[in-house]
């Protein structure tokens, strides 16, 4: 995530609440015209922008330049209540509009609400969604409910998933996550990403990181994944595509 914010104290609190609740800060920036200069490079999934900003642009200035060119969500957090201040904001058609101070489980909600109207306007992509979880897919990376917060992850981080009753395990090579939806639905959310498969009635695989295909087993990252043996075929078939 970017956060365009001028007072330092701010920013760096800001970095703290999205630390805590799993989101990774990319970079931070005082001014709109860095900020822009830097969205050239990168594809932030959301940006934390202020409105009263160092530099000659302010943070409606900057979200109209930014939004006129990348499909980046941006929630406001401001200080300034003025009702032709929000006006102004709301023509750039923001996520969210926070008043400073702000609660901890608001501007989570706000994020969380962002990401997954982010991932609704991408008609390619499938977002799904049950009383108990929510998954949001992009082109390169997923966000998962894990507990009571979203987490990204770039599908070149993911190794495998596993079946584990009415949840499933996500694991990367750093850690293992417990995702409350079952395998059924991962499967569903990710079928038209062409790298996963399904193997075996227990697992999908990330064929991207496969090292070694026997004849009942898949090998990922030291890890034996047992395959069933007429998916052998269509793996191979697979691999040649991705």
């Amino acid at each position: 995530m970017l956060i365009v914010e001028d007072e330092p104290i701010i920013a760096a609190d800001l970095a703290d609440r999205l630390d805590s609740m799993g989101y990774e800060v990319a970079q931070q920036f005082s001014n709109g015209e860095e900020a822009l200069d830097w969205l050239k490079q990168e594809r932030p999934d959301l940006i934390l922008m202020d409105i009263m900003l160092d530099g000659q642009l302010d943070g409606i200035q900057t979200a109209q330049q930014a939004r006129a060119q990348y499909a980046i969500p941006i929630i406001y957090l401001s200080s300034n209540t003025e009702d032709a201040t929000f006006q102004r904001a709301k023509s750039t058609l923001p996520a969210a509009f926070l008043t400073k101070p702000f609660r901890g489980k608001d501007l989570q909600h706000a994020i969380e609400l962002a990401i997954s109207r982010a991932s609704q306007d991408q008609p390619s992509k499938d977002a799904e969604q049950d009383n108990k979880s929510l998954t949001c897919l992009f082109d390169d990376r997923i966000f998962i409910k894990v507990k009571d917060r979203m987490l990204r992850i770039f599908f070149t981080d993911i190794l495998w998933f596993e079946a584990d009753d009415y949840y499933c395990k996500l694991i990367t090579k750093e850690r293992e996550y417990l995702v409350t939806q079952t395998l059924k639905q991962m499967g569903e959310a990710l079928a038209s990403v062409p790298q996963f498969m399904r193997v075996h009635r227990s697992y999908i695989v990330n064929l991207s990181n496969v090292e070694e295909i026997g004849e009942v087993s898949l090998h990922i990252n030291k890890g034996q994944i047992p395959m069933n043996k007429a998916s052998k075929d269509e793996i191979i078939t697979r691999l040649q595509r991705i």
